[in-house]
């Protein structure tokens, strides 16, 4: 457990760091000139970077080590926080947030696997649960920090906070212990063909997707559309604050759950599809409190959602191919986050926030019903390989491939 609570400091500390840019890019890039269209295309390539080299470098993990990779993103992440303030252009802006994302790519999966790596077979919801607790707190608390540096000492000065911040996680990660490698001979073999036939995987994935699609829609372009009715940039922080802290308060409630029923879908699926919903009534929120009622109960829907969808990919595989799934689990996140950012752009831009962010909480709810088809059709199947199998399961000796399968027995099996 001690590698756990030691990736949950450096996770926490890293999201920090890297979450001081979000809201002020948006502002910084606009009061620059950039349109809605342009912001979501700076935001946009952030994420889309992040989810195409996800697959890959969470492959690269398994092969090389959770370390090296976590170590290498951050020094990259140090590097284009320190470049953002230099340019001012929509299209260097691009350029350089979206090689941040190559970073994100790198982290993201190697933390997520190195948490299921260590976690004890009966307690692997709790361990997620921590984890994401760190690091949502810390989406929670970044763009909070950001604001706040952005108002008092401008934007330039926030991303060069957020260099600092991210700098002193790299420190911190140095202390990860190095771990011998096995020879390449004694590596088990595994490529995307071990996944690729397992729909609950990909119902993981698809329900990952449609959830950041919305946090995406919120993310990027909520800090707009407060500052055009009158917010100042702390007051659009303080929005975020509550919106991350009430996801990261919902986490470990929500890894005690899953561990208790050995269900992961129900969770994953009832909290995007009500996210989605809030997620097209928040343009309606007129005054504070409302709004601040919407993102607590949106961010502690979320918290519950990813928890599931967490637990139960790192449950549905093995050491040998852990770094792949949660690769695709985080190409998922950043695909959903790139494609709320790209395609809702264009349509508030031309009818308004009130129709983007409806469009957008459509989208996430389509999206998960498919999720939910999948879950079920893995269910269906499962059931009818065990009516008509010719002798009993035996489930100390069987791991089921089931996104819906107890985490106890998926990671028993490893």
């Amino acid at each position: 457990m001690a590698i756990i609570a030691l990736v949950c400091v450096l996770t926490f500390l890293h999201y920090v760091g890297a979450q001081m840019r979000g809201p002020v890019l948006s502002l910084y890039a606009a009061a620059h000139g950039a349109t809605p269209t342009g912001v979501g295309l700076i935001i946009g390539a952030h994420m889309l970077a992040a989810a195409v080299g996800s697959i890959p470098l969470g492959r690269a993990s398994d092969i090389w080590g959770r370390r090296p990779l976590m170590l290498a993103a951050m020094a990259l992440s140090v590097a284009t926080s320190l470049l953002l303030p230099l340019f001012e252009s929509e299209y260097a802006l691009v350029a350089i947030y979206g090689l941040a994302g190559l970073g994100v790519a790198a982290f993201t999966p190697s933390a997520l696997s190195l948490v299921g790596d260590a976690a004890p077979p009966s307690k692997i919801g709790h361990a997620y649960a921590w984890y994401s607790t760190a690091h949502y707190g810390a989406i929670g608390i970044g763009p909070f920090l950001g604001g706040v540096v952005a108002e008092w000492w401008g934007y330039r000065a926030a991303f060069v906070g957020s260099a600092v911040g991210i700098g002193i996680a790299l420190g911190v990660g140095l202390a990860i212990p190095v771990r011998r490698k096995a020879p390449m001979s004694e590596r088990p073999a595994a490529t995307f063909a071990d996944v690729r036939n397992d729909p609950g995987i990909w119902a993981g994935w698809i329900v990952a997707v449609s959830g950041l699609l919305i946090q995406g829609v919120v993310f990027t372009f909520f800090p707009l559309l407060a500052y055009e009715r009158g917010s100042t940039p702390a007051g659009i922080g303080l929005v975020f604050l509550v919106l991350g802290l009430a996801n990261t308060l919902a986490r470990v409630p929500a890894g005690w759950l899953v561990d208790r029923s050995a269900r992961s879908a129900p969770y994953a699926i009832g909290g995007i599809l009500a996210a989605s919903l809030i997620t097209a009534l928040l343009p309606h929120a007129n005054d504070q409190v409302t709004l601040l009622c919407l993102v607590a109960v949106f961010g502690g829907l979320s918290g519950i959602a990813f928890v599931a969808i967490s637990v139960g990919l790192a449950a549905s595989t093995t050491p040998a191919t852990r770094g792949l799934v949660m690769g695709g689990y985080s190409t998922a996140l950043y695909l959903g986050l790139a494609i709320g950012s790209f395609a809702l752009g264009p349509v508030i831009t031309h009818r308004g926030y009130a129709a983007g962010f409806a469009a957008g909480g459509i989208a996430g709810a389509v999206g998960t019903l498919v999720a939910a088809l999948l879950f079920w059709r893995r269910l269906i199947s499962s059931s009818r390989s065990a009516l008509t199998a010719s002798e009993p399961v035996n489930e100390s000796e069987t791991a089921p491939s089931s996104f819906n399968s107890s985490p106890k027995f998926r990671n028993g099996q490893q």
